[in-house]
């Protein structure tokens, strides 16, 4: 027989009875800002608990109270507060004790004389679960918290103390000091810490896991080990986990055992989500635990099969009563993935949550399918004695603007970045460049290294530059605004407003351009009756007079409030542009004849790459344009090889 160290599992149940009366209360977590959180407590009742890092708060209602909630404060998120368990085990033998070191150290690259001098000292290292037994001689916990309601936190003068075992035996896969019975932590100089959010009885809600992420943000946790697993997507847990990724915190987790033999994924949350590194668990001969859960989330392997590491010595009843323990899991191998990137962390201390990732899938010791699979992820994780080579990307912000470089590009053969689901084109090998309007986004970057690893790495961005309450930064055009107003060469309107669907004027357009050309603006006299000296524009028009770039109406007037038509518009970029056109190369375009006037700007256009047209092969070029479109046209002008 053999004990299981099964990661902490969410039960299916809410904690809402099926046939729950009027005045019955459960809990929940609500999502809002302070504002309608505090409506609420005090047309409700007080909150259990608030949360500083994510908009959130803990309380306990009615039925009643809940369609109140949702019929006054209809943007408010409800989240069922959910119970979590650890699972039941049984016993295993424990290994033989001659050898100096845990065997699976070869494995993983993690010798002593390997990884010297490092040791994790100074990473601050988070354990969420079910507390650490600070007793432990081979256990030194710098600290901790114990995120349960006070009843349910450890009996003593140490609340975050482990009166369950499962804690303790992952934090000394993690960090245990060296012992005679060959026992040692993959990174024992960390500063360790304790975050209970499971109790003695295999319980703890989503409120309590995401009260101990919350004070591993607070106290500005460096490494956070999470062997806690649910099939269900806990939103509350996925907000709070997000708050921490963007803080720079490394996120690891187990990646659950509920592989039953159908193959089918069955990765869990919070393993599953973008912000963490998913964690299988593999035997000593490399062959994948049979429970191991399974799926494209599946970032990086580690032994799990048959793991001695600490136990309480209380709850040690394997016969021996010495304080360890034999378990296998998913669990277990999360620890060894985090003491890894303790002992980087130590060696590289400015290095941030993404490029660890980089540098731990790069070094992985590709298993299975060739390149990254459902089964082991980029494969076994190991230590990298070498790090120089590794391609890692890195991204610098400037209000609007942000630039990627990827380091060793030349040791790529492949190479993509999407942000929101849009390939940003690359400027030179291993660069990118894009502009966005203020917010977060999500993206991408995948890269095949010449030895044939490919490696794909989630980016969060926040960017704090130009904002328009009426532009979403995902709409198509949103970049190309970002980019013209960050050149400031173009505005929005006083109330914060862009405008995208107003129709551009002469006026506006030639003003655009004119910032964009570098055209002397200094309000003056015109040549054109209708542009009054005072205009905003008047100075633009009549330097894109003087320099050829337009000629106004026969009449004298230049008509500046008149919308820009389509073909207007190519005239006037092709000119202030240079742009020149292949005229022995057919138009791709069945509404435009060589006896159209715009007939040759179109095709200019078309040929630098600023547009492709409409879909049903037309240029319309009578069509007028809108402040959104007119950027796009203006910025792909521009700079071509930004918006290709």
């Amino acid at each position: 027989m053999r004990k299981f160290g099964m990661a902490v599992v969410l039960m299916l149940g809410l904690l809402v009875p099926i046939h729950a009366h009027a005045a019955e209360q459960t809990d929940w977590l609500l999502k809002g800002s302070a504002d309608e959180l505090d409506a609420i407590a005090q047309e409700i009742g007080p909150f259990t608990q608030q949360f500083r890092q994510a908009p959130l708060g803990q309380i306990s209602l009615t039925q009643e109270d809940i369609a109140l909630i949702r019929q006054q404060y209809p943007n408010v998120e409800l989240y069922p507060n959910h119970t979590y368990e650890v699972a039941a085990a049984t016993e295993a033998p424990a290994p033989p004790s001659q050898i100096t070191y845990p065997k699976r150290f070869s494995l993983i690259n993690t010798t002593p004389d390997v990884i010297a001098p490092y040791t994790g000292k100074g990473v601050k290292v988070g354990v969420l679960d079910s507390g650490i037994d600070t007793t432990h001689s081979k256990l030194n916990v710098k600290g901790g918290f114990c995120a349960l309601p006070k009843a349910e936190c450890a009996a003593g003068t140490i609340p975050y103390a482990d009166d369950l075992g499962h804690g303790t035996h992952v934090a000394g896969i993690l960090a245990a000091q060296k012992a005679s019975n060959g026992t040692l932590g993959v990174a024992p100089g960390i500063d360790l810490y304790a975050i209970k959010s499971i109790n003695q009885y295999d319980s703890g809600t989503t409120a309590d896991i995401i009260a101990g992420v919350e004070w591993a943000i607070n106290n500005k946790i460096d490494i956070l080990n999470m062997s806690i697993t649910t099939n269900r997507n806990d939103l509350a847990l996925k907000l709070m986990l997000e708050k921490a990724y963007a803080k720079g915190m490394i996120l690891i987790a187990a990646s659950g055992n509920e592989e039953f033999g159908d193959n089918k994924d069955s990765v869990q949350y919070p393993a599953k989500y973008p912000t963490v590194i998913a964690v299988t668990a593999v035997a000593n001969n490399k062959e994948r635990f049979l429970e191991a859960s399974m799926g494209p989330e599946v970032e990086l392997a580690a032994p799990g099969v048959e793991i001695f590491s600490t136990y309480p010595r209380a709850l040690d009843d394997d016969g021996k009563k010495d304080g360890y323990y034999d378990l296998s899991g998913t669990s277990m191998a999360a620890p060894h993935v985090s003491g890894i990137a303790a002992l980087l962390k130590e060696r590289f201390p400015d290095m941030t949550n993404i490029r660890m990732r980089s540098i731990l899938a790069n070094a992985a010791e590709d298993l299975g399918t060739k390149g990254r699979d459902r089964q082991f992820g980029y494969g076994l994780v190991r230590y990298p004695a070498k790090v120089e080579e590794i391609p890692m990307m890195t991204q610098y912000t400037q209000k609007g603007k942000v630039i990627f470089e990827l380091s060793n590009a030349d040791k790529t053969t492949v190479r993509q970045l999407k942000i929101e689901g849009r390939e940003i084109p690359e400027q030179s090998p291993g660069k990118w460049e894009t502009y966005l309007l203020s917010g977060t986004y999500h993206g991408k970057y995948a890269i095949m290294t010449k030895a044939g690893r490919q490696i794909q790495e989630d980016i969060i961005l926040k960017i704090d530059g130009t904002n328009y309450k009426d532009v979403s930064g995902l709409k198509w055009y949103a970049p190309q605004i970002a980019y013209l107003a960050d050149k400031q060469m173009i505005y929005g309107f006083n109330d914060n407003t862009f405008r995208p669907d107003k129709k551009i004027t002469r006026a506006e357009a030639v003003a655009i351009m004119g910032r964009a050309a570098g055209l002397n603006g200094e309000k003056r006299q015109t040549k054109f009756r209708d542009v009054s000296p005072n205009s905003f524009a008047s100075g633009y028009v009549q330097s894109a007079l003087e320099t050829g770039l337009l000629s106004g109406f026969p009449d004298g007037t230049f008509r500046p409030n008149q919308a820009v038509s389509r073909g207007e518009m190519a005239l006037l970029l092709q000119k202030a542009f240079k742009l020149q056109a292949d005229t022995s190369l057919k138009s791709p375009f069945k509404d435009m004849t060589p006896n159209v006037a715009s007939y040759d700007a179109a095709l200019a256009l078309t040929q630098a790459g600023v547009t492709k047209g409409y879909p049903d092969g037309t240029f319309r070029p009578q069509e007028t344009m809108t402040r959104a479109t007119y950027s796009v046209f203006l910025a792909n002008a521009e700079n071509p090889a930004l918006f290709k």
